[in-house]
């Protein structure tokens, strides 16, 4: 890549990485073509490196030069000071670091364009390369690849680009990798340009300042950290360039960068998000920037540029949903259609011509430390990708109000204005084949608010937001009250009267929002904070009183899905929930997609997601704020199994919970790459903030068992780990087991004054069966009893009455951390 005017700063010292702030991490095993796959399982073999001579080779590239296609190079930790190159041909090779920290294991070397070939001439861009993988199929993970070139000790060098990466092989997968450089960090090429050549970058940090990511390949980096290093030029200066590609025009898809966090401490408004490479005639860039926080450093005016002479606006550059100080929407700022978003998804740049999904959570089973095999969980059975909005609309049903204020007029209040017309359009658009409609609901420059009683989704159908939508849910108790049950909006001996605001019956059905290109999306608000009309009592403080009286309150729910097979919520903001946000009861296949959930957490009894009875479920990439559990997975009267909990992020809840209902059974669950912060975005601290929680009791109690916890991050939450069998002094017959339970990477940190875990099981016929690896908390006090533990590294050595503990050697690193701010709404 040409060398370009760029003036030398200080270099800023490689940054550790961090836990991707919005998290879902994709772990993927060996891309081997199926068929060589099946022929020679067996000859698969694992070589290991290790530079003090404990391994069998001492040098990276030895053991790559002694691989097979399919096998796995194991390296110990250590910094390696060489070149690697995988050729073309070791396809389906698997390079891990040992640890699963990528800190410790560090390829290093300090090549730059410009140094001298031996024989003459100099090694060019893509010649100086740390490490090249050039091979097909190839699983990169937990590694650090850095190239240390000073370009302020090069005294006016030319051919200063410096590559740390160079990807140059289709279907590669580089996961839980530091990536660190300066000019040229991250080459993603295609040697031959038109081929489908694709890589994905998942939880991986990339560092460097100029072009950083670069070149011709598709390309996606979903859920990563980007520093964008402080090289000293002032604010509205030039620091660099965070993309460079040159796709070529008959590709449809290049570079996309989602879900990511981008950071710097440069000053303001000094680096591009990217410019076109426009080496030949047929480069036309193909650039994506999604969903992604972006710092003040990004000229947010003008964030794309031009190169060479070649103009950005000639080449196809766009943004959509992206946040922070650096996000805008102006119209130098082209952003990406809403219609057309679900187009430009990691899973749609990657499918290319053989459906290849390196993105679906059952892909996430590779067998590295910290991996998914490391836990007894697989998940979700099925193959998620994030969903796409109906193609087809059945109904448009337009705002007539507009509630700046959050409530109508006491006509209204009493009498909500859009049940009738919400209702008879989705009763008019029931489905009975398998095929999704959409209800839209829509706004207008003057409308954007509808205020509804109860409604009820049919088969297959979506109620679809607009993104600037709000849908009110009702305050006259009237409207939710059920034939023969307690009072609702009262406290009485039951609960149990109230209808939810939204019913789901039928298969297919969804609610979903049209997200804005400034990450808005429609919301559906529960007005639990206001009062029940004809009351001077709000919901939630209805919900206080039952506490203190000792009975119980009769509140609607917001969302509630019955034996509804295939039930999708999808980028939906739910604020302000009377009682439990989302119920999914007895159904098969569940996805949770990019839900932001609000509220605080002084709201009593206001659960965020509670799959009940329900199996193949996923819930990733959310915002859970509530006052009760974030998470609660039941099983009362249908066993629960197969769920996924992954990349979501909790403020002020009770924790990722199972219970306390479990009689029925509870197995196969997988929590992974999950962060709990003790407080809400209001400041409010939990009054029960827990981190990882089982809780059940002779009430209610059944069998645990299967269950993976892995890379959990905690801050300021009072209960780290509670698997309790004796949950609220529950009395019965239905004794709880927790058994084959793994928790692998635990980090918590600022836990208040008398923070305790806690891990008992019923007696010492039926124990806790828990392995604890690398579990790390900043207050170790714990109580123990009738539990089996295996306990691999960390700060945690629990003892107590029939408690016994088997030590194992550490196999991975508990997880840093970064704990993201609650997203504005």
């Amino acid at each position: 890549m040409p060398d370009q005017n760029h003036p030398t700063h200080r270099r800023r010292p490689a940054t550790r990485r961090v836990l991707a702030a919005a998290g879902v991490l994709a772990a993927v095993g060996t891309a081997v073509p199926l068929i060589a796959q099946a022929a020679q399982p067996a000859k698969a073999r694992t070589l290991t490196v290790a530079a003090d001579g404990s391994g069998r080779y001492r040098t990276v590239q030895a053991a790559v030069d002694a691989a097979r296609p399919g096998d796995r190079i194991r390296i110990a930790k250590g910094t390696y000071h060489e070149v690697v190159r995988v050729p073309a041909g070791k396809n389906g090779l698997t390079v891990t670091g040992a640890t699963g920290n990528p800190a410790d294991v560090v390829i290093s070397y300090g090549n730059s364009a410009g140094t001298a070939k031996p024989g003459g001439g100099q090694l060019g861009t893509e010649g100086s390369a740390t490490a090249t993988f050039a091979a097909a199929g190839l699983t990169v993970e937990n590694l650090t690849v850095e190239n240390t070139f000073d370009r302020a000790a090069a005294h006016g060098q030319t051919g200063t680009q410096a590559v740390a990466v160079a990807a140059e092989g289709d279907r590669q997968v580089y996961r839980n990798d530091r990536i660190i450089g300066h000019q040229d960090t991250l080459l993603a090429w295609s040697p031959n340009a038109t081929a489908q050549t694709r890589q994905y970058f998942t939880d991986d940090y990339v560092e460097g300042d100029v072009d950083m990511i670069f070149g011709n390949a598709t390309a996606v980096l979903d859920h990563g950290t980007i520093q964008l290093d402080d090289d000293g030029a002032p604010a509205g200066g030039l620091n660099g360039f965070l993309t460079a590609a040159n796709t070529e025009a008959s590709h449809k898809y290049g570079l996309l960068i989602t879900d990511s966090t981008v950071r710097s401490t440069a000053k303001d408004a000094t680096y591009h998000l990217g410019r076109p490479w426009h080496p030949t005639a047929s480069a036309v860039a193909q650039v994506v920037i999604r969903d992604t926080v972006l710092p003040a450093a990004i000229k947010s005016a003008t964030p794309w540029t031009d190169m060479s002479g070649y103009a950005w606006r000639s080449a196809r550059l766009t943004s959509y949903g992206n946040t922070g100080p650096g996000a805008d929407t102006s119209a130098d700022s082209p952003q990406l259609p809403a219609a057309q978003a679900g187009d430009y998804t990691a899973q749609a740049y990657l499918a290319g011509t053989d459906g290849w999904n390196p993105v679906a959570p059952s892909a996430q089973h590779g067998d590295s430390p910290g991996a998914t095999s490391s836990v007894p969980a697989t998940g979700d059975t099925r193959q998620v990708s994030e969903p796409r909005l109906p193609a087809t609309t059945c109904a448009t049903v337009p705002a007539g109000l507009t509630m700046p204020s959050r409530t109508a007029d006491p006509g209204a209040e009493h009498t909500p204005p859009d049940t009738a017309r919400i209702q008879h359009a989705l009763d008019t658009c029931a489905q009975t084949g398998a095929g999704t409609v959409a209800v839209k609901l829509t706004a207008d420059s003057a409308h954007d608010s509808f205020l509804t009683g109860p409604l009820t989704i049919h088969q297959g159908e979506t109620l679809l937001l607009d993104s600037g939508v709000t849908l009110y849910g009702s305050r006259n108790p009237a409207d939710y009250q059920l034939t023969g049950k307690p009072t609702c909006g009262t406290l009485a001996t039951s609960s149990g009267g109230c209808k939810p605001l939204i019913g789901v019956a039928g298969a297919n059905a969804g609610i979903e929002t049209v997200r804005a290109a400034d990450g808005g999306q429609g919301r559906i608000d529960g007005r639990g904070d206001q009062s029940i009309l004809g009351t001077t009592t709000n919901w939630w403080q209805l919900a206080t009183d039952a506490q203190k009286t000792g009975s119980n309150q009769n509140n609607p729910r917001l969302i509630q899905a019955d034996n509804s097979d295939n039930f999708t919520l999808y980028h939906v903001d739910l604020l302000n929930s009377p009682n439990f946000h989302v119920v999914y009861n007895g159904g098969n296949g569940f996805t949770a997609w990019g839900v932001r959930i609000k509220t605080p957490a002084t709201a009593r009894n206001t659960d965020g997601i509670d799959p009940a009875g329900a199996t193949n479920v996923t819930i990733t990439d959310s915002f859970i704020m509530d006052g009760d559990d974030g998470i609660a997975i039941k099983a009362g009267n249908k066993p629960s199994s197969n769920i996924t909990v992954s990349g979501n992020h909790f403020y002020g809840t009770h924790g990722i919970s199972i219970g306390s209902e479990t009689s029925a059974g509870v197995t196969n669950v997988l929590f992974r790459d999950n962060t709990l912060t003790g407080t809400d975005a209001l400041g409010n601290a939990s009054g029960s903030s827990t981190g990882i929680r089982i809780k059940s009791s002779p009430a209610n109690g059944g069998k645990v068992t299967d269950i993976g916890y892995q890379n959990t991050c905690l801050d300021a939450v009072r209960a780290p780990l509670v698997l309790d069998t004796h949950y609220a002094s529950g009395s019965g017959s239905h004794i709880p087991w927790f058994t084959g339970i793994v928790i692998d990477g635990v980090t918590a940190v600022h836990s208040p004054n008398g923070a305790k875990s806690t891990l008992v099981g019923w007696d010492s016929a039926q124990p806790l069966g828990l392995t604890l690896r690398q579990v790390n908390l900043d207050v170790t006090t714990v109580t123990a009893a009738d539990a089996h533990l295996t306990v691999a590294g960390g700060s945690l050595l629990p003892s107590g009455p029939d408690v016994t503990v088997t030590k194992a050697a550490p196999t991975a690193t508990s997880p840093s951390c970064t704990f993201p701010a609650y997203p504005t709404l």
